[in-house]
C-alpha cells in the first residue's frame, strides 16, 4: 500500500537569503522537478497492510459442515454409519460464502492443454478445494489403502478399494454401457416390489404413480434406523430380515408423506456416491 503524503511539510516562504529551516528532520533536498519531496510524520512507523486475499482463512473442511434440523424430520432417530457431520458442496454455496475465504487454484500451464494434462488440472482442483464434488474422493485416493478414513459429503466412510477402482479408466463400449443400464434399472425394480411387498399391508401398497424412487429410499431409511444398518446397505435381503425380526408392517396411506425440503437435502446427500461408501 503506498503511504499518502501531505500537501505541504514545509513552513511558509522564506526571505531572500535566510536559511531554510528543517522541520522535523527532513532532509533538505529537491525532487528532479524543482518540487520539495512530500513525506509524513509516520511514514516511518507504519506498518504495510497485508492484500486482501492473505487477510482471508483458506477454506476447509469444518467451515463446510451443518447439522440437519432434526425437527422437520419425519424420523429424527441417529443415522446408523455416519460417522462425520455433513458437508455442503459447492452446488450449495453462494458467492458471498465463497468470497470470506480463499480457495487455491493448481497452476494452469501455458498454451493449449492436452486431454491428459486438463484431467491432471481437474485432478489437483478437486484435491485443493474442499468443497468440489469429488474432493472426498480423491483425498481417499491420495492417502493409499493404508490412510486414514475418509468420509463424504454425507458423513459415511468411503472404501478405498470401491474409489480406486473408480479411479481407473474405463473403456468406452455404448452397448455394453446401454446393456448394463438396462440391466440395473430391471435389477432395481424387482428389489422395490420386493421391498414394498415386505414393508408395506398387502392392502395399502403404493400404487403405480405413487412408487417413486422416493419411495423407496424412505423405506431403506425406515429399516435403516430400526436395523441399525448403514442406509446404503440396506436391500430386499435386509428387508427380510427386518420381518423375521418382527417389525410391524405399515399402511402406505397413513405412513406416507410428501418429503419436505430438509428432508429432501438430507436424502440427496445419503444417495450422492453411496455405493463407495464402506460397509459396517
Amino acid at each position: 500500500m503506498k503511504d499518502s503524503f501531505p500537501a505541504d511539510t514545509i513552513d511558509g516562504p522564506q526571505t531572500r537569503g535566510a536559511k531554510r529551516k528543517s522541520t522535523n528532520n527532513i532532509p533538505d533536498t529537491a525532487a528532479a522537478d524543482g518540487k520539495r519531496a512530500k513525506t509524513s510524520d509516520t511514514a516511518s512507523t507504519k506498518e504495510p497492510e497485508a492484500p486482501a486475499e492473505e487477510q482471508r482463512p483458506r477454506l476447509t473442511t469444518p467451515d463446510l459442515e451443518f447439522d440437519y434440523d432434526r425437527s422437520q424430520l419425519r424420523d429424527p432417530r441417529p443415522t446408523p454409519g455416519r460417522l462425520s457431520r455433513p458437508r455442503f458442496e459447492g452446488r450449495d454455496l453462494t458467492e458471498e460464502f465463497k468470497q470470506r475465504f480463499v480457495i487455491p487454484q493448481p497452476e494452469r500451464p501455458k498454451g493449449r492443454l492436452s486431454a491428459y494434462q486438463k484431467n491432471l488440472l481437474f485432478r489437483e482442483q478437486c484435491f485443493l478445494d474442499p468443497s468440489e464434488t469429488f474432493h472426498d474422493l480423491f483425498v481417499c485416493h491420495k492417502k493409499g489403502a493404508r490412510g486414514t478414513p475418509t468420509y463424504d459429503a454425507a458423513g459415511f466412510q468411503l472404501d478405498y478399494k470401491k474409489v480406486d477402482d473408480w479411479m481407473k479408466p474405463k473403456a468406452y463400449n455404448k452397448g455394453r454401457i446401454v446393456r448394463g443400464m438396462d440391466k440395473a434399472m430391471e435389477r432395481e425394480r424387482r428389489e422395490e416390489r420386493e421391498m414394498f411387498e415386505i414393508f408395506f399391508d398387502q392392502d395399502d401398497q403404493p400404487g403405480d404413480e405413487s412408487a417413486s424412487i422416493s419411495v423407496k429410499e424412505y423405506v431403506k431409511d425406515c429399516i435403516s434406523k430400526d436395523l441399525d444398518v448403514p442406509w446404503h446397505q440396506i436391500d430386499a435381503k435386509r428387508a427380510r430380515e427386518w420381518q423375521e425380526k418382527g417389525f410391524e408392517k405399515k399402511k402406505f396411506s397413513e405412513w406416507w408423506q410428501e418429503p419436505n425440503e430438509e428432508e429432501e437435502k438430507r436424502m440427496s446427500n445419503m444417495e450422492m456416491g453411496a455405493s463407495l461408501r464402506k460397509d459396517l
